[in-house]
This record gives C-alpha cells, sequence and structure tokens, in this order.
C-alpha cells in the first residue's frame, strides 16, 4: 500500500510540474491570440475532455508529460496560414510563447523555494556538524583510514560546515575527492576513491562508508536484556564504551557487533542527565541478527526548525535556485567526460518513483524537491535539442537569419530523427528506473 501510495502521489507531483509548463505556453499563446486547439495533461488516448470556447481541455492516459496544441503549430500538418495560426505570428510572439514554458517553471522553482525558506525546515541537530560519526566496515572510506570523531573541513578544496554539505558535494559522484579533516587537533588530507560510476543502480554506499554523528541516545531499553541488567535507561547517552569514545550510533553498533566474549563485559559510560554513570554489559549473541546484541533501540534525535525572514529568504531562494541550475550542468559536464555514467539518468518512472518517496517525508521537502525537479524541465526545455522548446527556438533563430523558414520538408525530416532520438533516449532511462527500483523499495519501502 505504501508503495502504491507513493506512485499516485508522484504522478501528482509530476502532473503539477507538467501543468505549470504547458500553462506557460497556454497563457503566452493566448496572450497573443494564437488559436489553442487543445490543451493536454497526458500524452495518448484522452481520458476526460471539455471543450471551452476554441480550446478542447484533456486528462490523458498516459501521465509523463503535456501539451499545448496550436494551430499551425505543424506547419506540415496544415501548409495554409490563417490568422491567429502560430506561424501567422511574427518571430517575437513565437519565441516569446517557446520560452513561456520553461520560464513558468523556473519561476514556479521560485515561488517553491521561497516558501520552503519561510516555512522552515525542521533538520536533525547532528547534521549541522560536519563530524564523522562512523566509518562502515571494508568500505573505500575505512580503506582511506577515516576514523570516527573525524572533523571534516573541505571537499576538493571546496569548504563545508555541515553534514548535509558533505553529502551535497558526494552526491556529485566523482571519482575522487580529496579531505582536509581535523583528527586530535591536527589537520591532515585523505582522498576517498569511488571510481568512475559504471552501475544503473542506486550506490549501495553513496557516502563512500562515512556516516554522520547520529548521538547515541538510548530510546528504549528491552526488559530482561543485558542492558537492562547493567542498569542501562532510556535517554541514556552513550560517552564511551572501554575508553573509546562514541560519536555516533552507528559506532556503537559497530563496537556492539564485534564484541569478544573472552575478554569479558563491555564498559560503558553514559550520560544520565547532569552525570556520568558506568554501567558493565555483557552483549547477547542474537540468533536472528546473527551478531552480538545488548537490547537497547535508538533515541530520536534532538531536531531544530531553521526559518528565514521574508527578505532572506529571496536571498535564500535566489542561491538556491542558481545551485540548482548549476548542478545540472555540472552532471551534463560529467557525463561528457565519463566521470558519471549514463546508467545514472533517470526518466519520468524515476522522477514518480522519487516523488512519491518525498510526498511522504512532509510539504517542504515536497516543496524543495518540487523546486529541483521545475528547474530541471526548466533548463533542459531550453536546450536546443529540435523537439523541445529550445528545438523551437533553434527554428526561430535560424528563421531570423535566413529571413524565411527552413523548408517544411527538413523541418519534418529533423523533428522524425529527433523524436526517434528521443524515444530511445525514453526507453534507456526507464530501464534505468526499473533496474532501480529494488533498491528504493529497500531503502524506502520498508
Amino acid at each position: 500500500m505504501i508503495i502504491l501510495l507513493q506512485v499516485v502521489l508522484g504522478l501528482i507531483i509530476l502532473g503539477i510540474l507538467v501543468l505549470v509548463h504547458e500553462l506557460g505556453h497556454f497563457c503566452a499563446a493566448k496572450a497573443f491570440h494564437i488559436r489553442v486547439l487543445a490543451f493536454s495533461i497526458g500524452f495518448g488516448k484522452p481520458l476526460f475532455k471539455k471543450t471551452i470556447g476554441e480550446t478542447e481541455y484533456r486528462i490523458s492516459a498516459v501521465p509523463f508529460g503535456g501539451y499545448v496544441h496550436m494551430s499551425g503549430e505543424h506547419p506540415e500538418e496544415k501548409p495554409d496560414v490563417e490568422p491567429g495560426d502560430f506561424t501567422a505570428k511574427p518571430i517575437w510572439q513565437r519565441a516569446v510563447v517557446a520560452i513561456a514554458g520553461p520560464l513558468a517553471n523556473f519561476v514556479f522553482a521560485m515561488i517553491c523555494l521561497y516558501a520552503v525558506f519561510i516555512l522552515g525546515v525542521n533538520t536533525p541537530q547532528y547534521l549541522s556538524r560536519p563530524v564523522i560519526g562512523g566509518v562502515a566496515d571494508s568500505s573505500i572510506a575505512a580503506q582511506a583510514g577515516f576514523l570516527p570523531g573525524d572533523s571534516i573541513v573541505s571537499l576538493n578544496s571546496t569548504k563545508v560546515s555541515s553534514w548535509e554539505a558533505v553529502e551535497h558535494l558526494l552526491a556529485f559522484q566523482q571519482p575522487v575527492y580529496e579531505f582536509s579533516i581535523i583528527r586530535d587537533g591536527a589537520a591532515k588530507t585523505l582522498r576517498l576513491v569511488f571510481g568512475k560510476t559504471k552501475s544503473s543502480r542506486l550506490p549501495k554506499e553513496p557516502t563512500g562508508g562515512l556516516q554522520p554523528s547520529l548521538p547515541a541516545i538510548i530510546g528504549a531499553v528491552n526488559p530482561g536484556s543485558p542492558a537492562e541488567k547493567a542498569g542501562l535507561q532510556n535517554n541514556d547517552t552513550v560517552v564511551s564504551i572501554n575508553a573509546v569514545l562514541v560519536h555516533s550510533w552507528y559506532q556503537l553498533s559497530t563496537i556492539i557487533s564485534r564484541y569478544d566474549s573472552t575478554k569479558g563485559p563491555l564498559s560503558f559510560i553514559v550520560k544520565r542527565g547532569s552525570i556520568e554513570v558506568s554501567a558493565s554489559v555483557v552483549p547477547k549473541f542474537g540468533a536472528d541478527a546473527k551478531r552480538f546484541l545488548v537490547g537497547i533501540a535508538m533515541g530520536q534525535p534532538q531536531m531544530r526548525k531553521v526559518q528565514y525572514g521574508p527578505l532572506e529568504s529571496v536571498v535564500k531562494m535566489m542561491d538556491k535556485t542558481g545551485e540548482y541550475t548549476v548542478m545540472i550542468f555540472d552532471v551534463l559536464s560529467k557525463l561528457l567526460s565519463h566521470e558519471v555514467s549514463p546508467k545514472q539518468l533517470a526518466g519520468p518512472v524515476g522522477i514518480v518513483q522519487m516523488s512519491g518517496v518525498v510526498a511522504l517525508s512532509g510539504l517542504v521537502p515536497i516543496l524543495d524537491f518540487m523546486a529541483l525537479i521545475g528547474i530541471n524541465l526548466g533548463v533542459l526545455n531550453l536546450m536546443p535539442l529540435i523537439i523541445t522548446d529550445g528545438g523551437l527556438l533553434l527554428f526561430l533563430l535560424i528563421e531570423f537569419v535566413r529571413k524565411k523558414p527552413l523548408p517544411v520538408k527538413y523541418q519534418s525530416l529533423i523533428n522524425k530523427i529527433a523524436i526517434l532520438f528521443f524515444v530511445s533516449l525514453f526507453f534507456y532511462v526507464t530501464l534505468n528506473d526499473i533496474g532501480r527500483i529494488p533498491d528504493l523499495i529497500r531503502m524506502f519501502g520498508k
């Protein structure tokens, strides 16, 4: 049921983004008195349609897209130009209609981001610190020599001030990251080597095995467990185990799972209110978990809500819009340089998957995700890829330079080639998306 709900919510989010884009084209066309024959959300057979004035409004069967059908938009279908046709309008008006869709995506994205900063984001406090809380066994981070408690200063010369910033930089999946860290008061440099991305699936360790400093707070103690017998209580914060400082719940779990029964009990120091309490705990091997356990559950970390004022939100909105826009070109450059595999590309199915997952996280994450996807749609549609809005702008530029449009037969041929390319690309990214479904179920479908 959760997966079905994710799909439904994902389709709704994608539908809203498409509606915004097509509304941009629609409003511009109406402003210039261009006859709009159909306005559709989705492709294929109309499931619902209603004619108002000269326009038929449709909701179609395939929800991955939408279109505005303007009279005379395709010269090969209507060689005779009539007043009110798209081709009857001046070049600049047609260019405005083409730009209006991506522009609407940008404006909508900026509104979403503004709302994000005004509403504020509930963020775990521990994410505000760029401190390594744990290092996964056998990970590339463990091999590189990272240790819990290392404080990250920069990645590839880019300074970071939070764990969120660390994850953001690692999300670009560059082959090599050079970390500047502070360990025991001394500066060190370590290299995290990912290599080139080849898999079409989601990476199992997107951070290379580095884990944030999730507080080691005990949320519950199982009755009759070794922890209860040792006197551990709810809300205790584990400070150290066997004189080793504990920087996160991940590290605590690792220490317990590596327990050697020949070396006696584990010596816990926990903070309880304003005092520190010691406890001697003998872990018990769990047959189901296939590792040693002490019978405790993780407590909820402290949260913080960061909100900004009306003017400050404008600045943050502009910064985030620029960041999301630059991110697209950065990914494209890495695709061209083969630093990132094209198997990492996501299509409409992938967007629906991710949208549905985010939709269950609350309003603010939804708005942020819609802004990211909206900016992606805006930028990609402005690229001169023939059947996109950028492709139309390219044809209009050629018409402006030649003082007449390309012959219809050439336009038709170019469009057919472009459609073949995009259909092939659609199937390619859809296969990528399908390959990622098991990983998404594993990560979010529990």
